[in-house]
């Protein structure tokens, strides 16, 4: 069977910029994500976009299992 493509890109989003400077941060140090972009003020919260070297559901566990509600991967 073909593998389905995994899309490479996967936005971040957290109520706080201290919150998503950690986030970032771990996901560097456990090497999921090979450059993050720039971030942005959403309204609500802080968005960033990341480039993974994993599946977008991969670097999703990891942000789950680390900051639960506090941060979202879309």
């Amino acid at each position: 069977s073909l593998k389905r493509p995994y899309k490479k890109k996967a936005t971040i989003i957290a109520t706080y910029d201290t919150d998503l400077g950690l986030i970032l941060t771990w996901l560097r140090l456990n090497k999921a994500i090979s450059s993050a972009g720039e971030r942005r003020d959403i309204g609500n919260g802080y968005a960033v976009t990341v480039k993974g070297k994993v599946s977008k559901s991969a670097i999703r566990d990891l942000v789950k299992d680390k900051f639960g509600v506090f941060a979202k991967v879309i």
